[in-house]
């Protein structure tokens, strides 16, 4: 049995139930478009592998293994959606398509490195990144990295996706090293070393930029 269409199942008693209390058959296959005797069919198979508590009649429920699936599942739908819209500029419709398909595919790192670039969706849970997550640690903003210390890019952050494509653009993304070489003036650009080559970059651009150093 495809595990894209297990995962289908399980987010949509997700959706129904936001993770408590119980899904009428009905109901699923009303929000699938299938019919009631395949919908019985997957929720015999899921209640076998323990991800849901189903009992005829009375509705299913998603067992805490099946929540922590359906809401990993979810959470990398969002994060490729965001990802989508904001770094490949693709419209919402396309990017929705696009995810539901990516969301069964995308793996843990894949999903965190794309978290990093978007500067950490807003999302009603996320257990993608766990205690890696960028909510919970600062780094030092590229614009504030003393001259000489080196660091590494550990997320962008910043509310216009035009500004995160042009960052992206010209290669500054989570995971590279970077230093800064020089400061032209107060307001002027700033020269970054990074890769084997210098960077002019403004400060406004630099500020969206968060790096961790070995302090």
């Amino acid at each position: 049995m495809a595990t894209g269409n297990r995962e289908d199942y399980l987010l949509r008693i997700l959706r129904l139930t936001d993770g408590d209390g119980t899904a009428k058959t009905t109901d699923i296959a009303a929000l699938m478009n299938v019919s009631a005797a395949s919908v019985t069919e997957m929720l015999r198979a899921l209640a076998n592998d323990d991800l849901i508590i189903y009992k005829k009649y009375r509705g299913v429920s998603l067992t805490s293994e099946g929540l922590a699936m359906a809401k990993r599942i979810r959470d990398k739908h969002q994060i490729a959606e965001r990802f989508l819209m904001d770094v490949l500029d693709k419209d919402q419709g396309a990017a929705h398509e696009e995810a539901c398909r990516m969301e069964h595919v995308l793996s843990d790192e894949s999903a965190k490195n794309m978290c990093r670039i978007i500067g950490g969706a807003e999302m009603a849970s996320c257990e993608v990144c766990g205690s890696d997550c960028i909510k919970k640690h600062s780094g030092v903003q590229l614009n504030r990295l003393p001259q000489g210390m080196p660091g590494k890019i550990s997320h962008l952050k910043c509310e216009d996706p035009e500004k995160i494509r042009k960052l992206v653009s010209i290669g500054f993304v989570p995971g590279r090293s970077i230093s800064l070489v020089n400061r032209t003036s107060n307001n002027g650009p700033m020269i970054f070393h990074m890769g084997e080559s210098n960077i002019a970059l403004d400060q406004e651009l630099a500020s969206f930029v968060y790096v961790d150093v070995d302090m």
